[in-house]
């Protein structure tokens, strides 16, 4: 018989919820800022990048620390390698993040079609979601 699912204590349900919850946010908002870029609305991309990527972000590693300080998983002799899949993305990402913001920013004040700095924001954009997928993956299907 399969375990259908393993049972946790009950102080993990809200760390785990807000990281989800986090995690949830952040990659909505990339969805939009992809959709908004591509359309050319570059204030709409800029604003989801300042108000929800960046906030979802630290909301996402802020509730990931907490969750794994509860699970004791950075204490584990081997760190989990959904854990280093994680921390991997989730670093770079900020940086990707800051980047992108500042393109998007300088694109919508010049108030044109943005230029190259539309196009560098839409594709680091691109690159942080199919990152962020990848986390999501590690982190819901926990490969060895």
């Amino acid at each position: 018989m399969t375990v259908l699912a393993a049972i946790r204590p009950d102080s993990w349900d809200l760390p785990l919820f807000v990281h989800i919850l986090g995690a949830m946010v952040l990659v909505g908002s990339l969805v939009l800022v992809l959709v908004a870029l591509a359309g050319r609305d570059i204030r709409l991309g800029y604003r989801s990048l300042l108000l929800g990527v960046l906030p979802g972000w630290i909301v996402m590693r802020g509730a990931a620390e907490w969750i794994a300080d509860k699970e004791k998983v950075n204490d584990l002799d081997p760190v989990p390698s959904w854990v280093d899949i994680g921390y991997s993305v989730a670093d770079p990402l900020l940086l990707l993040i800051i980047i992108s913001t500042v393109c998007a920013g300088i694109a919508a004040r010049r108030q044109r079609s943005g230029g190259p700095l539309r196009g560098t924001a839409l594709v680091l954009t691109g690159i942080m979601l199919i990152a962020a997928l990848v986390a999501v993956w590690a982190m819901s299907t926990k490969p060895t």
